[in-house]
């Protein structure tokens, strides 16, 4: 992440939005219970680092009660806003192992691939090789 990373009453308030998004059920933890506002957060903005600046701006502004209607706000009034902060909030909580784990997602795996099955991406790489190549000169 460039420049400062958030302040601990951001991270605070982030993790006290997170969880009026994410909250715990269904066999899910809360948001704020594996660690959205913490070392999640950290990955999540060195990943997308142009989040980071509109996310602080907004965790700065965002009010000490009634968060509830905060979040309904940004949702109706400043969708660009509340999209920052929930595309913050989700891709923090899917870096979570503990989440990744509880919805059988074990992460990016390899995939060998075997070129008896995979015949028609030969058929591919063949068509591609064989055509010109993408460079023109212009006139």
């Amino acid at each position: 992440m460039n420049g400062p990373g958030p302040t601990p009453e951001q991270r605070l308030t982030l993790a006290r939005l997170a969880d009026v998004l994410v909250a715990e059920g269904l066999g899910m933890p809360a948001a704020s219970a594996v660690g959205v506002a913490d070392g999640l957060l950290d990955r999540c903005l060195d990943a997308a680092p142009a989040l980071a600046e509109p996310l602080l701006a907004l965790l700065d502004e965002a009010p000490a009660d009634d968060l509830d209607d905060f979040v309904r706000g940004l949702e109706a009034q400043r969708p660009d806003d509340f999209a920052v902060l929930t595309t913050t909030v989700v891709g923090a909580y899917y870096l979570s192992a503990e989440v990744r784990r509880l919805v059988g997602y074990p992460g990016q795996q390899p995939s060998p691939l075997s070129v008896a099955v995979e015949s028609d991406y030969l058929d591919m790489l063949e068509r591609v090789y064989d055509r010109h190549p993408g460079y023109r000169e212009r006139s």
